[in-house]
């Protein structure tokens, strides 16, 4: 004689959830059936709607599987490590990006790149000297002429800028086919880094217009991520990332991925952290050599996720070596990989992200202040 008592009716139905979802596909008569007979009933003749004679039980009971598939999400985003390439320059787009999508290709490592949409003019970064506090300290740190060249410096000064974008063209596409996501740097980088926290709504999206529209005449579609050049951002893009639907973006210095508020205005596309210092911070102050700064930048990590920005005038030229060390030293000791946009999707699964406020401040050995996650 069977048992239906309240507790033996709650195993059954346990043992009937898991079944349902090992060996059952939803929605099907046989799904029906089973949970009916779990609960001592039979379903309707003729009837194959998966509402029909749903027990309450089973909705409780499938949130066991959905939880141990929440636990496991999480548990997949220890140890992951976001790389984030940006691009400054054209020749930084033209040289380092192929030898930094070399040693990625390498490694099996998928990165972020964000590239400039308009001229290169960094030849206009010489009037810096007397705006950003720390310029020349940092410069004379890094190597100014050994990371960008004397031709790049004279951009937007004696010769006109290239446009990054289109002149390389086909590398972009080409990142993309490797599996690489690309997105937006800006239109023209040294302007929105100098200007943008002044900029008003219509200045503001004028900008973000013409860059988007650059972006897919090059790559056939519209863009779906930014990064703000020198983490420089104001109310107005943030606005227009939302309007346009972006996925996420990537303008502060902070610890995590949240929902930004800025100007007393919560926007509702995710803001995705650079939470570690960048190489040109931390030469010369935490290291010297290649190897010593690869090891500081392995002991800055945490075991959840972590944001690198590597930028490709100097990660992709002279300091091509501390970052395969880097790659090589993190992945010996578990640590995997994976695009800003895939981190951000599988963050966004496991609920609501938090608000944070967005000030500006000052991050250690870099020129000026930038955004900051509060």
């Amino acid at each position: 004689m069977r048992d239906d008592s309240p507790s033996s009716v709650y195993l059954r139905c346990r043992c009937v959830a898991l079944l349902d979802v090992l060996l059952v596909r939803p929605g099907t008569r046989l799904r029906v059936g089973l949970l009916a007979a779990a609960r001592g009933t039979r379903p309707k003749a003729g009837s194959s709607n998966l509402n029909a004679n749903r027990p309450p039980l089973h909705v409780v009971n499938t949130q066991a599987p959905k939880l141990k598939s929440e636990i496991r999400n999480r548990d997949s985003l220890n140890r992951v490590i976001g790389l984030k390439v940006d691009v400054d320059t054209c020749e930084g787009m033209k040289r380092g990006v192929p030898k930094l999508a070399a040693l990625f290709r390498k490694h099996g490592v998928l990165a972020s790149f964000f590239v400039p949409m308009g001229k290169d003019h960094t030849g206009w970064t010489v009037k810096r000297v007397f705006t950003k506090r720390g310029f020349l300290s940092k410069a004379s740190r890094v190597g100014v002429l050994s990371t960008y060249g004397v031709k790049t410096l004279m951009y937007g000064l004696l010769f006109p800028g290239p446009n990054i974008a289109l002149k390389n063209a086909e590398l972009l596409r080409t990142l993309a086919e490797e599996g690489h996501e690309t997105g937006i740097h800006g239109l023209d980088h040294v302007y929105w880094h100098d200007h943008i926290k002044g900029l008003n709504r219509e200045e503001t999206w004028k900008i973000l217009a013409e860059a988007a529209s650059v972006y897919k005449e090059v790559m056939g579609r519209d863009p779906r991520s930014f990064a703000a050049p020198g983490w420089m951002i104001n109310e107005h893009a943030l606005a227009w990332f939302e309007d346009k639907g972006f996925a996420y973006t990537s303008d502060v210095r902070g610890t995590s991925i949240f929902m930004p508020r800025l100007g007393g205005v919560t926007f509702e596309v995710p803001q995705i952290s650079t939470t570690l210092p960048t190489l040109d911070e931390a030469v010369g102050l935490k290291g010297s050599d290649q190897e010593s700064l690869a090891q500081f930048f392995v002991d800055s990590l945490t075991d959840g996720i972590n944001i690198l920005t590597v930028h490709a005038e100097l990660e992709g030229k002279n300091w091509i070596g501390f970052l395969e060390s880097f790659i090589l030293k993190t992945l010996a000791q578990g640590f995997r990989y994976e695009r800003l946009t895939d981190i951000t999707t599988r963050v966004q699964a496991l609920g609501n992200l938090p608000v944070h406020d967005i000030g500006f401040g000052f991050v250690e050995g870099r020129a000026g202040e930038v955004a900051v996650q509060k």
